[in-house]
């Protein structure tokens, strides 16, 4: 830091001075990185030099804050992999409170890494990531979460919330087929079946006969249009970001402009005539 003796203007403030501090290259870039508006001065008086030295300290403070705060995001994102393997432990040795307390971890650290509050977790946050595998294991923990919480009826309020959860995951997932099946067996014996009955229909509502391939060929479900166009999304679409947001398009669009087509069996027809136009094609890729 050096001093300049010279009468005049500050050109930080205007105030009229004869003693001027200089602004060295450090200063320069220090301000500039702590976010000072407008341009640097050359020299300024040593009231608005204390002043920028003060923003200094204090933008460098904020930035180490985000810097921490960003590290802490990364080492929790990385652990999240051993909540889950312990969680999937506890539940083999039938610990399942304990299970239920490393699940609900995991979960809190994907909405503190997405910035999101409790709850808010939804697949569109994975859908423009490179992350979107874990799709797959966020529904799994939602469904295991279920099941622990379905052991006593006074858990039903935890149970239906993760149900709900779960209803919005599984449709992106490998393990929509095995987790339905799994369900439909399960409200058989649960505490809470009202809970299993609404969870099913959520989640077919949004994979099962309301969408337009499953409406085209209503009353078919394993019809091989259907297989071919289902491997097609799950081999190719699923791999690529754009095929990513092209499976999420669908299923938001998808249920009201399949019960349109199920207004009629004209409709019905057309809808079949065009997606196994389209299997064959696709078939052929």
């Amino acid at each position: 830091m050096s001093s300049v003796t010279e009468a005049g203007p500050c050109p930080k403030c205007g105030v009229l001075n004869d003693n001027f501090i200089k602004i060295d290259a450090g200063m320069r870039l220090s301000l500039n990185n702590a976010g000072e508006a407008g341009e640097v001065p050359e020299k300024v008086c040593a009231s608005c030099f204390d002043k920028m030295a003060g923003h200094v300290s204090q933008g460098l403070k904020l930035r180490m804050e985000r810097e921490l705060r960003e590290k802490n995001k990364m080492m929790m994102w990385k652990n999240r992999v051993h909540l889950i393997k312990n969680a999937r432990g506890l539940m083999s040795q039938k610990a399942y409170s304990e299970a239920a307390v490393q699940y609900e971890k995991y979960l809190r650290v994907l909405e503190v890494v997405h910035n999101k509050k409790k709850g808010e977790l939804s697949p569109a946050i994975f859908n423009n990531s490179n992350r979107s595998k874990e799709l797959t294991v966020v529904a799994s923990v939602y469904w295991d979460l279920m099941r622990i919480y379905d052991t006593s009826p006074r858990y039903g309020e935890r149970m239906g919330s993760a149900a709900r959860k779960c209803s919005e995951f599984l449709p992106f997932s490998t393990i929509y087929p095995d987790i339905v099946k799994k369900a439909e067996l399960f409200q058989r014996t649960s505490k809470n079946p009202a809970i299993m009955r609404q969870f099913l229909r959520l989640v077919k509502s949004r994979r099962g006969p309301c969408f337009v391939a499953d409406a085209a060929f209503n009353g078919q479900p394993y019809a091989v249009e259907l297989t071919v166009l289902r491997a097609f999304r799950d081999e190719k679409l699923r791999r690529s970001h754009l095929g990513r947001r092209m499976i999420y398009g669908y299923y938001r669009i998808s249920p009201p402009v399949a019960r349109w087509i199920g207004q009629s069996q004209l409709k019905s027809r057309a809808a079949r005539w065009l997606l196994t136009r389209i299997s064959h094609v696709v078939k052929s890729l």
